[in-house]
């Protein structure tokens, strides 16, 4: 049978990395987007061929929009077509909104909220011909509990959670599925640059006094792909309460 395609950006590190992975382990061709260290989507790329994976590397800021135009081209040429898009690059800076600087907000909602936007609107061009695709938008809880001195992070995911919602509005005619996940607080790159005090707090507030298990995370973006009758939902995979 003609191998699934999945694209995952921010696939060099941290969650992508492992969903990545997983989407691989299940046969898929997977598209490992990443912005700039070359080192890590080789590790990532190379984990997965060992496993008896295949996949390539596509190098590409998503907050740059004709880029990322030319990054779905150069997927489409490779691997003839986009089943699933992963929407996981993000970034913090985090700062208490007096002193926030507009380089801060500014950096962390155009990779946050403006580069999922295009890399959607792209994927979705292709996955309309094909009349078949899923999009899963990595969001966030902040997107519904904000978060002291992150506003600008939880501004962003709570644009992506509505733009989730309004995208399968739209594509619903053409099946494609457009859900989000809210992944919880994991032990990745990004979540081991967090404060002390916060993920004390995340632990506090989880109900079983646990953060989110990665592998757990990965199986069910995954199985999340392939619902058929599932779209404009958001599934909060975290024992936090919203």
């Amino acid at each position: 049978m003609e191998k699934k395609v999945a694209l995952v950006t921010g696939a060099s590190r941290g969650i992508g990395r492992r969903i990545a992975a997983e989407f691989a382990s299940s046969g898929f061709s997977v598209a490992l987007n990443y912005k700039e260290n070359s080192e890590a989507a080789k590790t990532a790329l190379g984990e997965i061929e060992r496993s008896g994976g295949s996949g390539a590397l596509f190098k590409c800021d998503v907050t740059d929009h004709g880029a990322v135009i030319e990054m779905i081209e150069a997927i489409i040429a490779r691997f003839g077509k986009i089943d699933v898009l992963v929407n996981n690059a993000g970034i913090t800076k985090n700062r208490g909104i007096l002193k926030m600087t507009k380089e801060e907000w500014d950096s962390v909602i155009n990779t946050d909220l403006n580069g999922p936007f295009y890399v959607l609107k792209e994927c979705a061009r292709h996955m309309a011909s094909a009349k078949n695709g899923s999009i899963i938008n990595i969001s966030s809880i902040t997107a519904y509990r904000g978060v002291l001195g992150a506003s600008n992070y939880a501004a962003a995911k709570a644009g992506l959670t509505a733009l989730t919602k309004s995208a399968a509005m739209e594509f619903g005619r053409h099946n494609i599925r457009v859900n989000a996940v809210l992944p919880g607080f994991h032990n990745t790159d990004m979540g081991q640059k967090a404060s002390k005090v916060y993920v004390e707090k995340a632990l506090q507030d989880s109900v079983l006094s646990l953060t989110t298990d990665i592998s757990e995370l990965s199986s069910f973006v995954l199985f999340l792909s392939g619902m058929k009758t599932v779209s404009g939902q958001v599934f909060s995979w975290d024992s936090r309460i919203i």
